[in-house]
C-alpha cells in the first residue's frame, strides 16, 4: 500500500459509544440434557440423518446410543419418513451381528431412535488408524456381515448402504451392522418408497450398477456387491472405482471389470480374489444369489497363496450352484 497520504485516505470515524445492548454476548440455547425418558450424557457422532448421543434410559438404567433427528429437519417429510424407516426396518431384526433397535419415539418435537450402544469403532476409522487389514481378519468381517445380511434377507429386508462406516467392530471383534436408514422391505415398497423417481439411494463408491439405475431395483445381491467393494477397500485402502466424478464412478461400476486387489496387496490369495470378483459381477445373476451362498464359500475358502479351490473358481465363472441358487429364496434358515 502506498505511503502517499493522498491515495486511499482512511476516513475518520466518529468515536464509538459504548452500548451494553450491542456488546453483550449472544445467549445460546442450552444443550438438551433430557429427551423424553433419556438423559443425554455426551455426543458421540453425527451424520446426514442426525446426531448420535450416549444416553441413559432413566427408568431402565440402560445405556444406549440415541440417534436424534435435528429439529430443523423434523419438518422435512422425506427425512422424517427415512428416519422412521430405519427404526421400522430394524425393529424385527434380532441378530448378534446387527445393532439392536430398542425403540423409536418423539419428545419435545424431536424424533429419536434408541439403539444398542457398541463399544468399538467402525471399519473406516480402523482402516485410517491401522492401514490394510490382514486377509484372515477381512474374511472374518465379511463372513459376519454376510451372516447379518442373511438374517435380513430372511426378513425380506435389503440394507442398500453397506460400506465400511456402517460396519462396527466391538471390543470382542464382533461385527455389528448399523444404519438401516436406507433399508427397504422388499414386499412393501410403497410404504418405504423414500426417494423420488429417478434418484439413487446409497453411497456411490459401493453402489451396484442396478442400484445406481434404480434404487428400488436393489435386492440382496446389491448388498453383496457393496460388501465386495468394502472387502476390496479393507485389503487395499482403496475403493474399486474411486477415480473421477460421480458420473465417472457410476460408469466404471457399470462397465469396467473389477480390479484385482493383488495389484496393491500381494498377500491376497487367488481364492479370495475369485470370491470377491463373483460378488462384484456386473450382472446380479452372476453374483452369489444369497448371503448363505457366500457364507458357504467363505467357510471353505483357502487362505493359502497358491491353493485355489476349483469350486470357488468355477463359481466365479457362473458354473457353480445354479440349481441351488434358483431355489434358495425360501431355504437356508440359520
Amino acid at each position: 500500500m502506498s505511503s502517499n497520504p493522498t491515495i486511499n485516505p482512511t476516513p475518520k470515524l466518529p468515536p464509538r459509544t459504548k452500548s451494553p445492548e450491542k456488546t453483550a454476548p449472544v445467549q445460546k440455547s442450552p444443550p438438551v440434557k433430557i429427551l423424553g425418558k433419556y438423559r443425554i450424557l455426551k455426543k458421540i457422532g453425527s451424520g446426514g440423518m442426525g446426531t448420535v448421543f450416549l444416553a441413559e434410559h432413566m427408568e431402565l438404567d440402560r445405556v444406549v446410543a440415541l440417534k436424534v433427528l435435528p429439529v430443523s429437519k423434523a419438518t422435512n417429510p422425506i427425512l422424517v419418513k427415512r428416519f422412521k424407516a430405519e427404526a421400522r426396518a430394524a425393529a424385527n431384526l434380532k441378530h448378534q451381528n446387527i445393532v439392536t433397535v430398542y425403540e423409536a419415539g418423539e419428545a419435545d418435537g424431536r424424533f429419536y431412535i434408541a439403539l444398542e450402544y457398541i463399544e468399538g469403532q467402525d471399519i473406516l476409522v480402523i482402516l485410517r488408524k491401522e492401514g490394510i487389514l490382514s486377509v484372515k481378519r477381512t474374511v472374518d468381517i465379511v463372513l459376519q456381515t454376510a451372516e447379518a445380511l442373511q438374517h435380513a434377507y430372511q426378513q425380506n429386508i435389503v440394507h442398500r448402504d453397506i460400506k465400511p462406516s456402517n460396519l462396527l467392530i466391538d471390543t470382542d471383534e464382533v461385527v455389528k451392522l448399523t444404519d438401516m436408514g436406507l433399508a427397504r422391505t422388499m414386499d412393501d415398497s410403497a410404504q418405504t418408497g423414500i426417494t423420488r423417481d429417478g434418484t439413487t439411494v446409497g453411497t456411490v463408491d459401493y453402489m451396484s450398477p442396478e442400484q445406481a439405475r434404480d434404487s428400488k431395483a436393489a435386492d440382496i445381491r446389491s448388498d453383496l456387491y457393496s460388501l465386495g467393494c468394502t472387502w476390496y477397500q479393507m485389503l487395499t485402502l482403496k475403493v474399486p472405482f474411486g477415480k473421477g466424478s460421480m458420473t465417472n464412478k457410476l460408469n466404471a461400476h457399470a462397465s469396467q471389470p473389477p480390479p484385482d486387489p493383488r495389484a496393491l496387496n500381494d498377500k491376497v490369495p487367488e481364492s479370495i480374489v475369485a470370491v470377491m470378483h463373483r460378488m462384484l459381477a456386473k450382472n446380479p445373476e452372476d453374483r452369489y444369489q444369497t448371503p448363505q451362498d457366500l457364507i458357504d464359500d467363505l467357510e471353505t475358502v483357502s487362505l493359502k497363496q497358491r491353493n485355489v479351490s476349483d469350486d470357488v473358481l468355477s463359481g466365479v465363472s457362473g458354473k457353480k450352484k445354479r440349481e441351488r441358487s434358483s431355489g434358495s429364496s425360501s431355504s437356508k434358515k440359520r
